[in-house]
């Protein structure tokens, strides 16, 4: 009989991104006026909600140890398709499904190049990128994109609408809202994270992270999974596509723009390594509220978008950092024993 005792849980086993998401939160609750206001939460949670869908699909990428720079280009792709059907009549649940499916062939294009004809990673999802944001300029005319509203797509006004509504003052501010999209996002992370840890979904990418080679070895058919993670990350690409329209209630080809770059920040930050093997999708999480709770706490202070995409990438050398330093205690941790 095995004497050996159950670790207990400890901080140590958050990942990095809840503890930057308490400082970053304390802080602009402290020093940032109205970051607290029912409305700008409100806010922070819808936004939040695109990138949390990016980083959700960037982290299963990262963890099989590739990474997929096409998401922000896709994105805008499936969100100008989507658009454009919607702009000729056809049933908003036809036009979602048709995004959908062009983001996750094209995820399953790019895992292809990169199993079948040993593209490196991140060659050619960098390169599918510009594809991608080429084909949604192309479409769109480098024009926002409209459509009349009819019973064709009810669906997208339904799912623009908010579940709950909570008016506390006169003031827009002082309204606090959830949208559908929030919610349609929870249920989209609940059932990945699920599937991540009820089947051999989370099992297999750890596995093909450490070493593709003993993965393959070990009877797991590693370019079948990988394949399958990039279709996988094109969907949710779309996906967060999806989101963007239903927003707006329109759509830019240049919507999906460094989105792609965040949504890599986020996930490392929550933990997720960049040489794969290792990470967090709860990381990820609270890495995409961190982003956004920083980006409204330098939007309420007047900071223009330049010194915003600075601040991100200070967060990603930071989350860097600290996964390399989690790294050398798990090490000690592990020689002590």
């Amino acid at each position: 009989m095995s004497t050996a005792k159950k670790r207990g849980f400890s901080l140590s086993d958050l990942p990095n991104s809840v503890f930057a998401f308490l400082l970053v939160f304390l802080i602009a609750s402290i020093w940032v006026p109205r970051f607290l206001s029912p409305g700008n939460l409100s806010t922070l949670l819808l936004q939040a909600s695109i990138l949390t869908i990016l980083s959700i699909g960037m982290s299963l990428t990262l963890i099989s140890g590739g990474i997929d720079l096409s998401m922000g280009g896709v994105l805008s792709m499936c969100g100008v398709i989507m658009a454009l059907c919607l702009s000729q009549g056809m049933h908003a649940g036809w036009a979602i499904l048709i995004g959908l499916a062009s983001g996750a062939l094209f995820g399953m294009m790019n895992g292809i190049f990169i199993t079948k004809m040993k593209v490196p990673a991140f060659i050619a999802t960098f390169g599918s990128m510009g594809i991608a944001q080429s084909i949604a300029n192309t479409l769109s005319n480098k024009r926002t994109l409209y459509w009349e509203e009819g019973s064709h797509s009810a669906l997208v006004n339904f799912l623009g609408g908010d579940i709950l509504r909570w008016e506390m003052g006169d003031n827009a501010s002082m309204i606090f809202y959830v949208p559908f999209l929030v919610l349609l996002t929870i249920v989209v992370v609940g059932l990945v994270i699920v599937l991540f840890k009820k089947t051999v979904l989370g099992s297999y990418c750890f596995a093909i992270g450490e070493n593709e080679e003993t993965a393959r070895l070990c009877g797991i058919a590693t370019s079948r999974w990988q394949i399958f993670l990039y279709a996988f990350s094109g969907a949710m690409a779309a996906l967060a596509g999806l989101l963007v329209l239903i927003r707006t209630n329109s759509m830019q080809p240049t919507s999906g723009d460094m989105l792609e770059f965040q949504a890599v920040v986020a996930a490392v930050l929550g933990g997720n390594a960049l040489e794969g093997g290792k990470g967090s999708l709860y990381g990820a999480i609270f890495g995409a509220l961190t982003l956004y709770a920083v980006r409204s706490a330098l939007t309420l202070q007047g900071i223009d978008t330049s010194a915003t995409m600075i601040v991100i990438g200070g967060v990603l050398v930071v989350g860097m950092v600290l996964n390399e330093l989690a790294a050398r205690h798990e090490k000690k941790v592990l020689g002590r024993r």
